[in-house]
């Protein structure tokens, strides 16, 4: 147990060595770090809690993502039975939460039933069960069809995850910030930012939802009639109003397979003649094709872009345009058109999200925290100090500080490398294993001097003390890391960050412990040769 090879002797010393570099550049200012080379730049992130920021409880509106896909069924159900035959109904409509319709003539019952029942699909195929999107009953010639309870949990949970993906993307387009952004409840997502300074532009990426579509004009919109009826809200079968940017509005289809999803990228730019600032966009491949044939088929009609239930232009299609790429126009200036095309990217929000709880962290509070923390962990630290002096002497008193002083050092390292988010709690996490640190080489020290009561030379009692408390040690610490783990993945935000420090500093301490404090003893013997033990 104290026999060391000169290549292990090398590799503890080298990780104890690299922990001092990348523990390093948190001791030193910002200017100093610039000058370090790149991988030695790096720090520990501190959390809302300790450098300020936005902290936001967002409530997502699942209730209106049922009534889209109530809305959605209605009109795949109008366009297979086009399609099949052109099956007529009476009436077709959404009501009470549910599509509700009735046929026209009873010998097209037993066909139009069929086609409903096909439609409703497994909601995951590759899942066990039998849980399909919708259920269809009927009497008579009226039929209703209601999406399943399974359906709906479905809807609402790829809801939640699209929404804090497209939130993702948004706020951190780099992916540099170290925010927290989980699911919070049944229809909540929590948002926090560290060191957020502009809080009204978060709120204005949040509330855009960047609804994206390109809609066919319709021939109706010439007509002042039809027009007049639109606004009143009487729309003709298949079409759907949406006022203009620049004033009035316009009658549009009301399906589209060209919308948000269909775009691969998209870049704020120049017109290439007027100057003026425009949205540049690429389709992928499958959309670049329906707008190839869209535009080819329509030559001399107009088309409109819809964003967010407005119509920002609405040109004349001069011919086929087969590139999959193009721009749009509207009244942007430099940084609208930039903030557009960042939320084109980031995709829309299936859901509106309304602020349920809005906070900020000021800069001074987190300050006043770490200062908070850093006078704790001295005095933790100085008090252990002086404790393992007074109850093991000044020998290995001093290789338990030594051991402790590069636990606390790779504990640093390690959430620099990981880049792991230092919260209030996380400080509570090291101040906790400050104590617990000692914990290996107190036991080892005690068996050390029980050994050495009993008559065994140094040598033997060390080795002895060394080999006999490995167990114990590993037992005790192996047990609360499982604990700090069960943390990590069952908690979330601060608890998560009391986890993490908690778990990197056991993993340290029982290496600090055992192989570097076993190190330094052991080579404090082959030069001491001492005949008794000062412990």
């Amino acid at each position: 147990m104290l026999y060391f090879s000169k290549w292990k002797t090398i590799y503890i010393l080298g990780a104890v060595l690299l922990g001092l570099l990348l523990a390093f550049p948190n001791m030193v200012g910002q200017e100093t770090r610039d000058k370090l080379p790149a991988p030695m730049q790096r720090t520990i992130n501190l959390g809302l809690d300790l450098q300020g920021g936005a902290h936001m409880l967002l409530e997502v509106d699942l209730s209106s993502v049922v009534e889209q896909a109530l809305e959605n069924e209605l009109e795949a159900i109008r366009s297979e039975f086009r399609a099949n035959g052109r099956i007529q109904t009476e009436y077709l409509r959404v009501e009470n939460g549910e599509v509700i319709g009735r046929f026209r003539k009873p010998e097209e019952i037993e066909a139009g039933l069929k086609i409903i029942e096909e439609m409703s699909v497994p909601i995951d195929a590759a899942a066990l069960g039998n849980d399909k999107t919708t259920k269809v009953s009927s009497n008579d010639k009226n039929f209703t069809v209601e999406i399943t309870a399974a359906n709906i949990e479905a809807i609402e949970k790829r809801t939640i995850e699209q929404s804090i993906e497209v939130l993702r993307r948004r706020i951190d387009p780099t992916g540099t910030t170290e925010m927290t952004l989980v699911r919070e409840g049944d229809d909540r997502i929590l948002l926090q930012i560290p060191g957020a300074k502009n809080i009204g532009d978060i709120k204005t990426r949040i509330n855009k939802t960047a609804n994206l579509s390109f809609r066919m004009v319709r021939p109706e919109s010439n007509s002042e009639k039809a027009m007049q009826l639109a606004v009143e809200g009487k729309y003709p079968p298949g079409a759907v109003y949406f006022p203009q940017e620049q004033g009035g509005g316009l009658l549009v289809d009301k399906r589209t397979k060209i919308t948000g999803e269909c775009l691969k990228s998209s870049s704020e730019g120049l017109h290439p003649t007027g100057g003026y600032p425009i949205v540049n966009f690429t389709f992928n491949l499958k959309c670049a094709k329906i707008f190839g044939d869209l535009t080819s088929k329509n030559v001399g009609k107009r088309f409109a872009v819809v964003l967010d239930n407005e119509i920002i232009t609405a040109p004349r299609i001069n011919g086929a345009i087969t590139g999959g790429s193009g721009y749009i126009e509207g009244s942007f200036t430099p940084e609208s058109a930039k903030e557009l095309s960042l939320l084109l990217n980031a995709g829309a929000l299936p859901a509106k999200l309304i602020i349920a709880e809005e906070r900020t962290v000021s800069a001074e509070l987190g300050n006043d925290s770490i200062n908070a923390g850093k006078t704790a962990s001295i005095i933790g630290l100085i008090g252990v100090a002086f404790f393992m002096w007074l109850s093991y002497g000044i020998r290995f008193g001093t290789i338990a500080n030594l051991a402790l002083t590069f636990n606390i050092m790779l504990i640093a390292a390690a959430l620099s490398l990981l880049g792991a988010t230092l919260t209030l709690p996380g400080i509570a996490g090291i101040i906790l294993t400050i104590g617990m640190a000692v914990d290996a080489n107190v036991l080892i020290f005690e068996r050390i001097r029980e050994e050495s009561a009993n008559g065994r030379p140094p040598v033997n009692a060390i080795e002895t003390g060394y080999r006999l408390s490995l167990a114990p040690i590993l037992d005790a610490n192996i047990t609360t890391l499982i604990a700090a783990v069960t943390l990590y993945f069952v908690g979330s935000g601060p608890i998560r960050g009391f986890a993490v420090t908690l778990a990197i500093g056991i993993v340290m301490s029982v290496f600090t412990a055992v192989v570097v404090a076993r190190l330094m003893t052991a080579t404090w013997l082959r030069r001491a040769r001492p005949k008794d033990l000062p412990i």
